[in-house]
């Protein structure tokens, strides 16, 4: 209890020994260490930004410098090639995958058809 009246009367005896001059200096030293302090966080935010867009430019290069030259072990350059054809021949290569996978379904389930296992336990019975 001792310790917080000590602590009470300082502060009291600092506060009531102020005068003006001591009251404007304190004024200018917090407003001044307020208004570098927020000159300073902008211009470090400002130089963080620039080395971050420098980066993003240096990896951009790299990125690009590796796509002027292909591959040729990577699945993307075979498919990007896809022997020179044009859309409308690889529209049409596709279409024609699609009727002949749907055609090998149909004969199939005809084969299957044909060797039932039901059709073969009618025969035996016969």
């Amino acid at each position: 209890m001792e310790l917080l009246d000590n602590a009470y009367h300082t502060l009291y005896a600092s506060i009531a020994s102020l005068d003006a001059q001591r009251i404007i200096r304190l004024i200018i030293v917090v407003g001044g260490y307020a208004l570098l302090r927020n000159l300073a966080q902008r211009h470090l935010a400002k130089r963080q930004l620039d080395r971050k867009v420098r980066e993003g430019e240096a990896v951009k290069a790299e990125q690009k410098l590796e796509d002027l030259v292909d591959d040729p072990k990577s699945a993307k350059a075979a498919d990007s090639n896809a022997f020179g054809w044009g859309n409308k021949t690889r529209q049409r290569v596709k279409r024609q995958e699609k009727m002949l996978e749907e055609r090998i379904e149909e004969l199939q389930k005809y084969q299957g058809n044909l060797d039932d296992d039901q059709d073969i336990a009618d025969l035996l019975e016969d």
